[in-house]
């Protein structure tokens, strides 16, 4: 990164000794501390992750990764996966380690089952054509019931993948009961962090959903656009790291 971009970033916040030992490091290893996440990132600068968030916010960031994607954007702005704009609008929240586990499938072309209901299903077929694409095995929870998945493939399942507007899916709810029961990981794509289905899955990706009391879907609502945003950023960095 450059020093005038540094000057900028400083200007910004007053910071101590730690935190800008920190961001000089960030600086100087921004896809390290991509892969490596917070804890990596603290750990290697023998601080906290609380020093490492205080950063962030004094920068103006909402979070670390936010901070990181835009150090990554300047020094690199062709490589950058989505517009900064954006990535503003989706709020699309998530983890290293949230991400490596969906890594993991990808990597070892898994054999994954989708949920979905409603508009939701419109995603459902969207992402299992990605899925499809990265030479995954792929099947719609809407052929077979809950009971049958479970009972036909729990020891050859990667993970059940549910896509929820408001994560309270009776459906849902259902199919991720039972795969927590038959130890089948389960990774949800929602709008609503405090929901049952964020709950009850192992993994929640949270999508801003910018109308959560119309279950009906009747006002105009970019939830459906943001989480096909978010596959696309999740494919696009998971393809960065191979």
């Amino acid at each position: 990164m450059t020093e005038d971009i540094a000057a900028k970033l400083e200007k910004k916040a007053k910071l101590s000794q730690t935190e800008q030992s920190v961001l000089e490091y960030l600086m100087e290893h921004t896809e390290e501390a991509l892969k490596i996440g917070i804890r990596g990132v603290a750990q290697k600068k023998y601080t906290s992750t609380a020093t490492v968030m205080r950063l962030a916010k004094k920068l103006g960031f909402e979070g670390f990764r936010e901070m990181i994607y835009s150090f990554r954007t300047e020094m690199d702005p062709a490589g950058n996966t989505l517009p900064e704009e954006l990535r503003e609008q989706i709020h699309f929240i998530y983890d290293m380690q949230k991400l490596d586990i969906f890594f993991h499938i990808l990597a070892r072309k898994g054999f994954i089952c989708i949920q979905a209901e409603g508009h939701s299903a419109l995603l459902a077929e969207y992402l299992e054509k990605k899925l499809l694409g990265n030479a995954c095995i792929v099947i719609r929870k809407e052929y077979l019931g809950a009971d049958t998945i479970v009972r036909n493939f729990r020891n050859q399942l990667d993970a059940m993948v549910i896509i929820s507007k408001s994560g309270n899916s009776v459906a849902g709810v259902e199919v991720a009961n039972k795969c927590k029961k038959a130890q089948i990981p389960t990774v949800l794509f929602t709008g609503n962090a405090h929901s049952a289905l964020s709950r009850i899955c192992d993994t929640v990706f949270i999508i801003k959903d910018s109308h959560p009391f119309d279950p009906e879907n009747l006002q105009s609502n970019y939830f459906f656009g943001y989480c096909i945003l978010a596959f696309e950023e999740i494919f696009a960095i998971y393809h960065h790291q191979i």
